[in-house]
């Protein structure tokens, strides 16, 4: 009774003009096939009606598709051109299939990673690349920024997840702590205090510093740390990131404080890496979107970044 009235609308639709999916499949399948009695053997449905259907695809198309000679079906050119752009179409329709298995297991086949370049320029790039190894369809986009405006991708939902160091008007809620790393004291190789072990607050007494500029979160804590021990730097630089800070200790141009993953990357070049004492450790957090909007894919990603995390922890 179902079927005999989901043909009854079949038949409506044609009587109005209009071709339907229905119509579209039995003549893919002939077209395929090479006869209505196979089409309709893969369709679940008599001969009679495929006949019916690609009768009523002629009538809503204006198309002659065959030409029949005795029990035989000649496609014609009509038939032939028509075939092939069914064909692109349903191509279209097999990635969209793939788009939704890319939905169902990976959210929505894309994440967007917001972060402050400190962690955006050093820590990240490998972690993508563990990440998307076991997920070679999924595309990530990363995209570097101020903690405030990796807040604002993140509440305006143009980015699933971000990376900050410093959390401002943020849900307590939507804040994760990811890890907190004691700093390091980058110094160039030649410089006198390389010789030690590890640097404390007065060994950098009237030394040439390069600083983080103001306004950074991280700068004001540094500066009020050193402003309680009593110690006073030179300031000799003040710039955005701690790796362009790094580079210019590479340069001879003094000595920073610096983010030890952030550091390692200019191990190559002609400085040296000592421990801080006493500690003065930088945050690492996850800005998350509301509840309802975090997707599965972006907390797998966090959880290989906290995976990361630890592991630089431990090696430290």
């Amino acid at each position: 009774m179902v079927k005999s009235q989901y043909l009854g609308q079949l038949f409506i639709f044609d009587m109005e003009g209009r071709m339907n999916l229905r119509q579209i499949e039995a003549f893919r399948s002939v077209m395929r096939l090479g006869s209505m009695t196979a089409a309709a053997q893969v369709l679940y449905t008599s001969q009679p009606n495929v006949s019916r259907l690609i009768a009523q695809l002629e009538l809503s198309t204006g198309l002659t598709l065959f030409k029949r000679a005795g029990v035989r079906l000649i496609p014609t050119q009509e038939g032939q051109a028509f075939f092939h752009e069914v064909e692109r179409a349903y191509v279209g329709l097999d990635s969209l299939k793939h788009s939704a298995k890319n939905i169902r297991n990976l959210g929505t086949g894309r994440l967007r990673v917001a972060a402050v370049p400190s962690t955006g320029m050093s820590v990240l790039p490998g972690v993508i690349k563990h990440f998307t190894e076991t997920r070679p369809e999924l595309t990530v986009s990363l995209h570097v920024n101020s903690s405030p405006t990796v807040e604002q991708w993140v509440k305006s939902q143009f980015c699933d997840i971000g990376i900050v160091v410093h959390p401002g008007d943020v849900n307590s809620q939507q804040v994760e702590l990811l890890a907190e790393i004691a700093a390091v004291c980058v110094l160039p190789r030649s410089h006198p205090l390389a010789e030690r072990a590890q640097l404390t607050f007065a060994d950098l007494e009237g030394q040439p510093f390069i600083s983080l500029c103001h306004g950074d979160g991280t700068r004001a804590l540094v500066d009020g740390l050193f402003e309680q021990a009593g110690v006073e730097r030179v300031m000799a630089v003040e710039a955005q990131y701690s790796a362009i800070n790094c580079e210019m200790v590479a340069l001879g141009m003094g000595i920073t404080l610096a983010h030890p993953l952030v550091a390692k990357d200019y191990r190559h070049r002609d400085i040296v890496i000592r421990p801080f004492k006493p500690d003065i450790l930088f945050p690492t957090y996850v800005i998350w979107p509301s509840a309802q909007t975090r997707t599965r894919l972006a907390e797998e990603f966090v959880d290989t970044l906290k995976a990361y995390y630890r592991d630089a922890v431990d090696a430290a």
